[in-house]
């Protein structure tokens, strides 16, 4: 198999780490043909920097492409570069993060193999954070022994909510990912689990279990730029979880009843999330109609209890509800804080 890759970086305000994302991909063992870096609107000297690079770097200067556009998100920004890309395959990373060396040559090999498959995965190690000694498969609860593999009905794999399948790491047919129109631009938060899912659609997904990239994972304040720094609004995050599970929804008339169950699990799942946030800010009537929508998508022994309490006892809901929430951090906000004692080993 002859790749000819083209690896997409988007960037914005990340100069001080960009460079390093960069040359990982330029010290690929299979080279990659072109590293496309689209700086969406930054502000701190990313295009200087570039381009000195580009002037005394031969590696740059030979193989970095570089595009600007006004401040337009992530996904468009993967898309411009997705426009501008010549390979036969596409590679995406993000802009603080390292592949290591062999990364490409092992999931060409993977593809090689499985010849049926249009993208291809690989495990990865977390850095710059003590809390998450893990990998992304372990993370997702799935390790595997095989050093490469077939991903068992990969649509069911990504519906499923912990998977496995980060951007960083896919090696996938850029036909395939013109054929899905790329990425979604109204989507400033999972857009990449938005991705993955309509890929597994169209396509065979492999893997390599070894970890091949390593990703940044320092606190979310520092990583985090434009609209993306809204993760820690409870809002934001519900508000595209719903979108892009209400297209899943849609797109899923011909998947399995299993599939199709797990998508009405998470829809039924966000809309109980939304009436805890209506409770929080005191909306009784809203709260009530998101459980309401939760039962319709999926009627559970919690929604069920959590219905009649917020009918029969919302001072009680709201109160239940602030005591779990004390406890409730999402992964990505793994807690800086909670221990700040020096360790001992």
């Amino acid at each position: 198999m002859k790749a000819n890759v083209s690896v997409i970086i988007p960037t914005y305000n990340r100069a001080d780490v960009l460079r390093y994302s960069v040359d990982s991909v330029l010290a690929q063992t299979y080279p990659v043909s072109e590293v496309i870096v689209v700086d969406d609107g930054s502000s701190d000297g990313t295009a200087e920097m570039v381009e000195g690079e580009i002037k005394r770097n031969c590696m740059w200067r030979d193989r970095v492409r570089y595009f600007y556009q006004s401040n337009q998100g992530q996904s468009a920004a993967n898309n411009l570069g997705i426009s501008k890309a010549t390979g036969g395959w596409l590679g995406f990373n993000a802009n603080d993060d390292l592949w290591l060396p062999w990364k490409l040559e092992w999931q060409v090999r993977a593809l090689e193999k499985f010849g049926a498959c249009g993208l291809c995965f690989t495990d990865a190690w977390f850095m710059n954070n003590p809390y998450m000694k893990t990998t992304v498969f372990g993370l997702a609860g799935r390790p595997d022994r095989q050093a490469i593999g077939v991903a068992n009905d990969a649509v069911h794999l990504i519906a499923a909510g912990q998977h496995p399948v980060w951007m960083q790491t896919v090696l996938v047919r850029s036909d395939l990912v013109r054929q899905v129109a790329g990425l979604d631009p109204a989507l400033r938060y999972s857009e990449d689990h938005d991705f993955m899912f309509r890929m597994a659609l169209v396509t065979k997904f492999c893997f390599v279990s070894m970890p091949m990239v390593l990703i940044d994972r320092s606190p979310a304040q520092n990583r985090h730029t434009g609209e993306a720094r809204n993760w820690h609004r409870e809002e934001f995050c519900l508000r595209m979880d719903q979108y892009r599970f209400e297209k899943q929804l849609a797109l899923s008339t011909e998947l399995s009843p299993a599939t199709k169950d797990l998508i009405l699990g998470n829809l039924s799942n966000t809309h109980s999330a939304w009436a805890n946030w209506y409770l929080q800010q005191g909306e009784h009537e809203k709260a009530v109609s998101s459980i309401a929508t939760a039962a319709k998508y999926k009627l559970t022994p919690g929604i069920a209890l959590k219905r009649t309490l917020m009918q029969v006892a919302p001072k009680i809901a709201r109160w239940a509800l602030s005591v779990r929430d004390k406890g409730a951090v999402r992964y990505d906000r793994a807690s800086w804080h909670a221990d700040e004692t020096p360790g001992v080993l």
